[in-house]
This record gives C-alpha cells, structure tokens and sequence, in this order.
C-alpha cells in the first residue's frame, strides 16, 4: 500500500501543488527511552507562530504547537533511507544551526539509546498528524561550524540470526 493513500487529500495537495497556502511541517521529537517525556528535544523545519513559553526578554522563538507540545523551528533537511538488498538504509538528519548549547547537549546526552520520532502535519492543522516514523535510533552524531547532521537508523531483526541458539548437545542435550 502507498504512503499517499494514508494521507489527506490536503497533504497530497501541499506535497505536489507548485503554490499552496498549506505547508507541510516535519516535526522533529529526540527522547530518550528510559527518561520521562520532559527530557525531549522537539524541533520543526517550519513555523506557524511564536512559543510564547520558550521567548524570553533576549529571546524570541518561533516553532509549532502540535498536541500541547512545542516544536522550535529550526533549519533542517533530511535524506530518507533507500532500499537496500541488506536491509534498510541509512537516514540522515543535518539541522543548519551549531550553537554551543546543540553541541554540549549532544555531548552529554547522546550516550545511550536515543529514539527519534518523525512527524508530518500541516501548518493548518498542526494537532493531526498526517504521517509517523517512529522506531528510528541515533547511531552517530557529528558537527561543525554550521551544522549538526545525526545518523538514523532502525533495528533491523533481519539482520539477526534466526534461532538465536545453535542446535548443539551444550544447548539442548535432550535432542542428542
């Protein structure tokens, strides 16, 4: 089955129209899986208005309120996996803004498991998600001056050995 049948008429209608009033907006959610909901980073390659919660006097923030959550705008693209006789490819991340806060976080918090969970709305109606990727892993991050890129990937259980166990007397003497 296709992606686009699973996805509003609206959405088909942002994707391929040369001029629309709708955008459509990849949300971007880093958590990690053993951490409450709190500790996650949630960005957004487009804006629909200000996050009057993250402004401050310095400050202002322009993002995407989706579901009572905020997603801060920032630049980015992303290159979607392709298909692969080994199994599935790799995805990549780039977010055009390396700031010294972005690269102490990823230093300090990207050590273990962290999940990435991709989201696509329209700017119209940010509360409904057209599309989810969920089940994407971090596997490295590297910066620059101008930017982040983060390397994604998926479990992929068929890369795995099926049993897990060889049939030998040490693991089931009862077969010999």
């Amino acid at each position: 089955m296709s992606r686009l049948s699973t996805l509003s008429p609206s959405a088909v209608k942002a994707m391929f129209s040369s001029e629309t009033d709708e955008a459509l907006i990849m949300l971007l959610t880093i958590y990690d899986p053993t951490q409450t909901e709190e500790y996650a980073v949630r960005l957004a390659d487009n804006f629909t208005g200000r996050l009057e919660s993250l402004t401050t006097d310095q400050e202002i923030v322009y993002g995407v309120t989706s579901r009572t959550k905020e997603f801060a705008f920032l630049p980015m693209q992303i290159t979607l996996p392709n298909e692969q006789d080994t199994g599935v490819g790799q995805c990549s991340i780039v977010l055009n803004y390396a700031s010294p806060d972005a690269i102490t976080l990823i230093r300090s918090h990207l050590t273990g498991p962290t999940k990435v969970l991709l989201e696509l709305v329209l700017s119209g109606s940010p509360d409904t998600v057209e599309a989810s990727f969920p089940g994407f892993y971090i596997t490295s991050a590297t910066y620059n001056a101008e930017a982040i890129t983060l390397e994604l990937s998926m479990i992929s259980l068929s890369k795995e050995p099926f049993p897990s166990y060889n049939f030998t007397p040490g693991y089931f003497p009862g077969l010999f």
